[in-house]
């Protein structure tokens, strides 16, 4: 053999070896593959497979409803259908939404809306096309599913309020899941509650999802379900609230713009929160129209505020209890005298005028208070001074948040003077002003019922509950004498029992004695003439003087505090009491007697402060 034989043949032999070499190494590849995927990547692909031929479909859970002390239902859940759609297993999304609109006749406003909907959702998460169907509406799509892979007709219930507006501040609604919610790990076709309980009670009263096991085609169609995990439905809450003292508060302030707020003395239960006007609730269950929304947000009453806690106005006379006190707790002089009431007191080259011009004579404490004097609380609140005011305002739980669950509160304001940070210039003009709750100083209804409350059960300052049940949480206890509190509690008695007490013709009868005490904040500065004060024209009525009236039934063992305010109502104990009244008579379900002696009565209403 020769040379070059030699070296051709050593030249194949070297291929050869680097062929087996490259093969085995390519068989070991292989295998190495084959035995990831067979074993270590077996389970992975497996669930895959899986996924490709089960469809995991969510069951939404069934909200928890609400209702009163009594069991009556303030939010409820009534049976309906929904139809939902699937994205990634929709074949021809354009062909699926036309025959479904041919279907259910929707308008195309309403298939463009709906397009954005589904743009805007995760593929594999159903989108919610439609809520509260009855049968018939789904009827003939249900009978189509087979031709519609991927969308879905489900049996659920819907959110209903049988009150409405009567109870939409504080039970609040729900309404579909928005873009920040679906981030949160929500399903797009979920219910959140937004507002009042709903909202700050969400995660009780949400449930947990459920889910359904179904096997599909290739297709994406449904061929059977083998197993399903129920959802667990939100929890069932009963709240302190009485629908019937709502109802009958919102019958007495009937058209008119305001806030009522009863309390439990003793334990701080929320037995009615109104706010009017209400708003309707179920109009968010579907989703709200842009045009309601636009005429709910430009309305000047401004339907969607809570007046009972986020709206805070002058006080006025009611705030005359607070310096009383004050004075009384700080030894003031003039808390245990008297002075003269001409009907103004000079201060300078002012003159600062009684509500009562031709003034009330001799005035002590006690007459002050159920006669609402203002020059006696002018002098009184000179003497006792403004930090005194304000320590005691802040002290009885002005300026700040009650606490209740359905926030966000306003605090009110309590004028700051001294070295307190946050202190203002003030003049003594500004404390005798402030004195008779006019001013800077300012307060909800919320407030206001709970300081009342105070006076009612020895000094105790509650935070309102609103879950029937709960046990009572004094924030604080006030430093009072029980006589000083005896003495408030005596002037308030006779504001109403008292022939000549502002508020003894709306509530001088009734079947539980009462203690109250009216206000009338001024909303211009100058004095009104007879005729705007009357006036029922819109034009005129912005300048109409807001009506209040605080207090408490039974007098000799108090079980109930109220607030009632009355927004450009006029005086408050024309405007104001005979909503308490009405409150008191829904406690009592007051005799015939005295519903005849009120309408034997409500002519002469008294037009004092």
């Amino acid at each position: 053999m020769t040379a070059r034989s030699l070296e051709l043949r050593s030249r194949f032999e070297r291929r050869i070896f680097f062929l087996q070499g490259a093969a085995a190494l390519l068989l070991l590849l292989l295998f190495v593959r084959l035995a990831d995927l067979q074993w270590l990547q077996h389970e992975g692909f497996l669930l895959q497979a899986e996924r490709n031929r089960i469809n995991v479909v969510p069951i939404l859970p069934t909200r928890g409803e609400i209702t009163d002390r009594n069991g009556v239902g303030l939010a409820l859940n009534l049976v309906s259908y929904n139809l939902t759609l699937i994205p990634e297993r929709v074949e021809n999304m354009d062909a699926a939404l036309n025959e479904i609109q041919a279907l259910m006749h929707w308008p195309d406003e309403r298939m463009q809306s709906l397009r954005k909907r589904i743009k805007r959702s995760r593929d594999d998460r159903p989108v919610l096309l439609a809520d509260k169907l009855d049968w018939g509406a789904v009827a003939q799509i249900a009978a189509r599913l087979h031709h519609l892979p991927g969308v879905d007709v489900q049996a659920g219930t819907h959110r209903y309020y049988p009150y409405g507006p009567v109870t939409s501040h504080v039970v609040g609604y729900v309404s579909l899941a928005r873009i920040d919610d679906v981030k949160a790990g929500v399903l797009s076709t979920e219910k959140v509650g937004r507002r009042g309980v709903e909202y700050a009670y969400e995660e009780r009263l949400h449930g947990s999802l459920g889910s359904q096991y179904e096997e599909v085609d290739a297709h994406g169609r449904r061929i059977s379900a083998f197993k399903r995990v129920p959802s667990r439905m939100g929890e069932r809450l009963q709240l302190s609230l009485d629908v019937r003292l709502q109802q009958a508060a919102s019958e007495a302030l009937g058209d008119r713009t305001g806030a009522v707020v009863v309390l439990d003395v003793k334990s701080g239960e929320v037995l009615a929160l109104l706010s009017k006007p209400g708003f309707e609730p179920n109009r968010f269950i579907s989703g709200l129209e842009t045009e309601q929304w636009q005429e709910w947000v430009n309305d000047p009453q401004h339907p969607l505020i809570n007046r009972a806690i986020q709206a805070a106005y002058p006080p006025a006379s009611t705030f005359k209890l607070l310096v009383g006190l004050a004075a009384l707790q700080a030894g003031t002089p003039l808390a245990h005298k008297s002075t003269q009431c001409p009907g103004y007191v000079e201060l300078g080259d002012r003159k600062y005028r009684c509500w009562k011009r031709r003034g009330h004579d001799q005035v002590d404490l006690h007459k002050a208070v159920v006669e609402s004097c203002d020059v006696y609380f002018y002098e009184l609140g000179d003497q006792l001074g403004m930090p005194g005011i304000s320590e005691a305002a802040l002290e009885w739980g002005f300026g700040e948040a009650t606490g209740i669950d359905i926030g966000p509160e306003a605090v009110g304001t309590v004028p700051l003077t001294g070295s307190r940070r946050g202190a203002q210039r003030w003049y003594r003009g500004d404390t005798m002003i402030t004195a008779i709750g006019q001013g800077s100083i300012t307060a909800t209804p919320m407030q206001l019922a709970r300081f009342v409350a105070a006076i009612a059960n020895g000094g105790s300052l509650l935070r309102p509950i609103l879950l029937a049940g709960q046990p009572a949480e004094i924030e604080r206890q006030i430093d009072v004498k029980p006589e000083q509190l005896q003495e408030i509690r005596s002037a308030m008695r006779d504001v109403v029992a008292s022939v000549h007490g502002t508020a003894h013709s709306a509530m001088g009868r009734l079947a539980w004695t009462s203690a109250g005490k009216t206000g009338t904040a001024q909303v211009v500065g100058e004095a009104q003439d007879d005729e705007v004060v009357a006036s029922d024209k819109p034009q005129l009525r912005k300048h109409k003087d807001h009506a209040w009236f605080v207090g408490y039934a039974p007098y000799e063992n108090p079980r109930i505090a109220f607030a009632v305010f009355v927004e450009h109502g006029g005086h408050g104990g024309s405007a104001a009491a005979p909503v308490a009244a009405a409150v008191v008579r829904a406690m009592t379900k007051a005799s015939s007697a005295d519903e005849v002696w009120e309408e034997a009565t409500s002519p002469a209403l008294y037009e004092g402060d």
